[in-house]
Parts: C-alpha cells; structure tokens; sequence
C-alpha cells in the first residue's frame, strides 16, 4: 500500500512497465477469456460425470414396477373427464384428483393461494393446489420427497401434462403397499405452473403474506419497533412493493410432512414418447447438486429410456473429438444462455431456494416445440412402463439417503449427459476479465499519482532556488527582527504553495456525492414500474406492460441527457483531470467486484455482463480539452459504443435476435416489431418475477448495472483541463 500512495511511485521500474505495456496486457487477458471459455468445451478441458454419494447405490434395486395398465387407465379417465367437463375452462379438475387420490388410500389435502398482481389494478387471481401424502412405514415423517406434476389445462399453449398425472398416480397405488420407504412421499399437483409451485413452497415453510419482504421497508430490520420509512405517506395512492405484503398470499396446509429431501417433476403429456429431456436450471441461476443429475442420466440410461439435456443427446456419439467439442461446446453455451435470465425452465427451479435438490423429467417427441433433434425418428418409444421403472429407481434411489445432499457439486456447468465442467475450471476465463479491469484502474491510479507528484516536485524546486544577493542583504541589514520571527516568514514563504496545490487537488465529497445520486437514480428506476403501471392504467387505460415498457425508454432517454450535468450541482469550480480519473478507478473497480460477486451464484449472468462490459471499460478515459481533432472523433466513437451497450439497448438487441432466429424467412421490419414485443413481455416478467419469485435480473440491472452505465457515460461528456 505505501507503493500506490507514494508520490514518488512514478520513479519505480514496474510502475513505469505497467503504464507502457497494460493496453496490451488487458487486450490479451479478454482474448485469452474467450478462448478459454470456448475450450471448455472440449474433452481434455472438462470431466466425467461421476458419483460423491455411495449412499445413493443407483440401480443396485430390482424393479418391481408393474402399472403399466393402470397407468393407461388413468391416462383415459382423466383426459375423458377433461373433454366432458373442463375443456373451455381453465379449472383444474379438483374433484377427479381428490376422489383418486383417496381411493389409493393416501392422506389428502387441497391447498388454495391467492395472488393480488403487483402492478396495474391489482387484479385478484385464484388458484388450489391438491396432494396426498404416503406415510412411510419405516420412519415417523421426520424426511420427505416430492413428486409433483404442473396441471395444465386442455387449451393451454403448452403441452398438456395429462400422461404426467396418470403416472404419478399409478406409481403412488403402485408404491401404497410397498414397506420399504423410509421418507414419506409427497405426490403434488400444482395449478398455474410455478405459481402454484411456488405458493406450496411457501406455505409448507411457513412464509405467510404478513411477513414483509426485506425490501418493503428500510430501518426496521434492526430493531423490533422501529419506525418504518415508506413512500405511503408520500405517495398514498400507489402500491409500492405491495404496501409491504407479498402479492402472493400461500395460505396454509392442512397436513404437511417432515424435511423435504429432493423432489422429482414430470411433464409428459403422452403415454408414449421418443426421449426424456432433463431440466436442471434452477431461479437466479441455481443448479441441482450434480449427484442428483447424474443419478437421472444413469437410471434413465439403465431403463432403456433415451435422455438429453440442451443440445447433448444419450443417443448421439461424436465421430471425432472435432464433433465432441462442438457438441460440448454448444451444449454448455445452451445452458449458459438459459441461465442467465435467472428464470427457471421447470418448477423445480423453485426448490432450490429452500434447500431441496430437483429436477424436472420432460417427455419429448419427434413435433416438440423444443426443437429439431438429429436422428429422433430412428429412437424407439418408451411408455408407461419404461417411465415408470426409471421413477421408481431414482426414488428408491433417494429413499436410500443417510443425509442430505452434500457431496459433489453445486457449482459446474454440463457438456453432454455425462460431461461436466466445475467452478474451478470455468471461474479463471472471468476472472481474466475481471483481471483486465483491475489493471487498467492500477494504471490510472499510479498515472495520478505521478502527474500529482511531478507537480509537487516542480513546486518543491521553485521554493528551494536559491535567493538573489540583494535579498540577503536586506536580510542582513534587519536587525531589529528577533530568529523567531524570520523562521516564521521562512515557514510561511513554504506553505504558499503547499496552498496552491490544495486548489487542484481532488474532491473527495463531490465524488462521492455524485456516486450516491447516481446510484439513488438506478434505485428509483428499480421502483419505478409501480408508478408507471398505476398512472397507465388509471390515466391512459393502458396495460401495465406497455406503460411499463415506454415509461423505462423515457427514463433511459432522459438519463442520457440529464447525467452529464448532475457533477456540477454541487462544487463551484471545474471539475479537476485527478477527480475524473478517480471516479474512472472507481467505476472499474465496481464493475469488477459485481461480476465476480454475481458469479459465485450466477456464472452465466456475471460472464455475460463482463463480456459485454469489460471492452466499454477497457475504452473509457478522460477526455481532455484541446486534444485534437483525432481525438474528438475518438471520443465520439466511444460515445456510440456506449450508447449501443446500454442496457436497454442489449436488451433490445437480443430480442431482436432470437426473433430472427425462431422466424427467419420473415422482413426486417417484421422482426423488430416483434423484438419489440419480446422485450416488452421480457421486462414486464423480470418486474413481476423479482415481486413473486424473488428474481434478481430487474434489480440487478436497474440499481447496479444502470448506474454503472451512467457513470462510464458521464466519463466519456465532460472535458477536463489538461493536468
């Protein structure tokens, strides 16, 4: 620390090599990131899968699973009762499931939940969830699992789960009789998808709706009847944050079991299917433990059922390690791609936030909306029986565990079905990324300190010249001055430029002070869609989205005007060359520490924002007045790149893209009105998914990334005196 805070620090050698050498330096640590990450891919630079528990001992059972037939029962009976009964509704049939689930003599119970929606009007949607219990005869209900199947009506626009149903209920009259389970086993039926999911969490854990979210208030966390600050007695009409309640209201359970261990989901929607995808990609990008997904891949395998995740297939084989990288090297992209929204691809991703490992088992066929797969038609189907064996090895399986899930990892990324990538091979790329932040705020840091040095150093000089032969005789000639005296004026002819140098040094408050502004700015945007979606829906009679939507771009654009000027509200001078690079320091500092911070949870959305950022921050410098036409147009240039990752503007991009690419063959004006709309509906659920699930996209780019932004923008309009 006394090397960067040395005023002389200039004069050392490596600081000297540092300032030549670290453009170079971080261009070679982002290229070296890159390529990194696309090596990973390949099979020298990943692993194989394997298992940490031996108390799983997978596929060590024989299987006695024989309800094939009432599987298919159940399959006829309640998809007949849909078409009698539920076909133009969206009701789920609660009675058939209540009557089926007592007749195979198991403890039933039905859940209700509430949701009052967080934006608009507030509109009130209702839901019931329904499951039953199978005592274990081994155990007193201390551990548990879960089998759940997401009901989805007959004219949803996702598949039905019709198949999914029928098997969980003939495996629970098949697994009644059995004296083998020492958990109890939760069969659950949820409505609405992952709210429904979502709302049962709750409730088993006992997180009612009077429970107020950390963010509903600030002041009262850390003492018990403090008083509370809120915008109510501001802004009385608008429900901020839901008046401090959760929109969604869980209810209670009637009956509930002990410690709920893993949990298994399906989704078929047809008795007989081609393969099973394996879903594993949780909320805010948590993943299963890979004990649990390798124990699925291995008994699906060993059942005869075929399985893939992402783009890897269990069918296909590279023919070369060519094929094997990019194989592996697009599956690992797929999942990385998925990650980083942080919204979970099934209903399991909402038992990872408690704790409980889960996966969900998709069944596929040759039309699945998924996507074209290579060689699917060559697949034999499997039905009721081959599914029904792989559920009952993986939860004999489960049944078999001492503890929780522990061992093995939490944190990795998959190249194929038995191909895995761990934290400590795929965390170096972003930290070269991250490295190449942190050496380009070094380099401004000691580039200050010396121009800070080389002036203290010319001032020093001129003090120290040597004084004219007239002044030493007047000096001599001053007898009636005591020593005390001319020591004093000595001092005092010293400090006068020790007074100088205060009037260009740095402004530590007015950094500060805009650092907070802008800062409480991405705040504000973070709560900004409640506003906007009330005052467009009791004004303008608009729907939330697009008030939302139109509101944020008016934000942004205006943003872009107003920033610049807010450093200059509160000093009375210029802004100094030293003050500008300080904040330049500190904002690369910032956006370092936030990607690494975001990725120990979240490596896709961390990696994502340093790939994106790292070349803005990199580019970014002071911009000084009376440089030259050259490096005008420079500056201008980097004024374009800023604008163009700003993060509305990715957002938009992206949504673009992927339009394209789901429709092709359409015209470009087509595919942005309907980028357009994908990043409206993309906005509208990252707002609705922070209030309900608990979502940090929304958040994170609002509060962090946009002030982020904002401050590169604010370094790259205002021009400084040279130093």
């Amino acid at each position: 620390m006394g090397l960067l805070s040395d005023p002389d620090v200039g004069s050392v050698k490596w600081v000297r090599v540092l300032k030549r050498v670290h453009g170079p330096v971080c261009f070679l640590c982002y290229v070296g990131a890159l390529v990194w990450f696309v090596l990973l891919g390949h099979r020298e630079f990943n692993n194989e899968t394997y298992f940490s528990e031996n108390a799983l001992l997978p596929g060590l059972v024989t299987n006695e699973f024989n309800a094939e037939q009432t599987a298919n029962q159940y399959f006829n009976e309640l998809h007949s009762e849909l078409q009698t009964n539920y076909e133009e509704t969206d009701e789920m049939p609660v009675p058939w499931l209540v009557g089926m689930m007592s007749h195979i003599h198991l403890e039933v119970y039905t859940h209700n939940f509430t949701l009052r929606y967080p934006l608009g009007k507030g509109q009130v949607f209702k839901g019931t969830n329904v499951y039953g219990i199978l005592r274990a005869p081994r155990t007193s209900s201390l551990e548990a699992i879960v089998v759940s199947v997401p009901y989805r009506s007959v004219g949803s626009h996702q598949k039905t789960t019709v198949a999914g149903i029928a098997l969980m209920l003939a495996f629970a009259k098949f697994a009644r009789p059995q004296k083998y389970w020492a958990k109890d086993i939760i069969f659950l039926v949820t409505q609405h998808d992952q709210l429904g999911m979502q709302a049962w969490l709750e409730a088993y854990h006992g997180l009612h709706s009077e429970a107020e979210p950390f963010h509903a208030s600030l002041g009262s966390f850390w003492k018990p009847g403090t008083p509370k600050f809120t915008m109510d007695s501001f802004l009385p009409n608008i429900p901020f944050r839901g008046r401090g309640k959760k929109p969604l209201n869980p209810g209670t359970l009637k009956g509930r079991s002990g410690s709920i261990q893993a949990a298994i989901l399906l989704e078929f929607s047809s008795p007989k299917i081609k393969y099973v995808e394996v879903k594993i990609e949780g909320l805010n990008g948590q993943l299963p433990n890979l004990d649990l997904v390798n124990l699925v891949h291995k008994l699906c395998q060993k059942s005869g059922i075929h399985h893939s995740f992402g783009k890897s297939y269990s069918w296909i084989r590279g023919r070369d390690s060519m094929d094997d990288w990019k194989n592996g090297f697009w599956t690992m992209f797929e999942m990385m791609v998925g990650q980083i929204d942080g919204v979970p691809d099934g209903n399991h991703g909402l038992f990872h936030r408690f704790g409980i490992e889960a996966v969900t088992l998709e069944g596929r066929d040759e039309m699945d909306p998924g996507g074209k797969v290579p060689r699917v038609n060559t697949l034999s189907r499997c039905n009721f029986y081959k599914l029904g064996i792989a559920l009952e090895s993986i939860l004999r399986s489960l049944n078999n565990l001492l503890e929780r899930f522990h061992q093995s990892y939490f944190f990795y990324m998959l190249a194929s079905t038995h191909r895995f990538i761990s934290i400590g091979q795929y965390m170096p790329s972003l930290c070269l990324l991250c490295v190449a932040m942190l050496i380009r705020a070094l380099s401004l840091w000691v580039t200050t300190l010396q121009q800070d040095g080389d002036y203290n150093d010319k001032q020093t000089n001129k003090t120290n010249k040597k004084p004219s032969k007239h002044k030493l005789e007047k000096a001599k000639d001053s007898d009636s001055e005591e020593p005390g005296e001319q020591e004093t004026k000595e001092v005092t002819k010293v400090k006068t430029p020790e007074k100088k140098k205060a009037d260009i040094n740095m402004s530590v408050l007015n950094i500060g002070v805009n650092y907070l502004l802008v800062h409480l700015i991405g705040y504000g945007v973070m709560n900004s869609p409640f506003m906007m979606a009330y005052y467009g829906s009791v004004y303008y009679m608009k729907p939330p989205e697009v008030s939302v939507y139109f509101g944020i771009i008016s934000i942004a654009v205006l943003l872009i005007f107003i920033t610049p000027f807010l450093p200059y509200l509160l000093r009375k001078g210029p802004i100094s060359y030293e003050e500008l690079s300080l904040v330049n320091i500190l904002v690369l500092t910032e956006l370092a520490t936030v990607c690494l911070s975001v990725a120990m949870q979240n490596f896709s959305l961390g990696f994502a924002m340093a790939v994106i950022y790292t070349p803005l921050a990199l580019m970014t410098s002071v911009h000084v007045r009376g440089s030259g036409k050259a490096r005008a147009c420079l500056q201008l240039l980097k004024r374009l790149v800023c604008l163009l990752v700003h993060p509305l503007v990715v957002l938009l991009v992206c949504m673009v893209a992927y339009s394209r690419h789901l429709v092709a063959d359409e015209s470009w004006l087509a595919t942005l009105s309907r980028g357009s709309d994908a990043a409206m509906q993309a906005i509208m659920f990252s707002v609705v998914d922070s209030m309900l699930y608990g979502n940090w996209l929304f958040n994170l780019s609002t509060s962090i990334l946009l002030p982020i932004w904002l401050i590169f923008w604010q370094i790259l309009n205002i021009k400084v005196n040279a130093p």
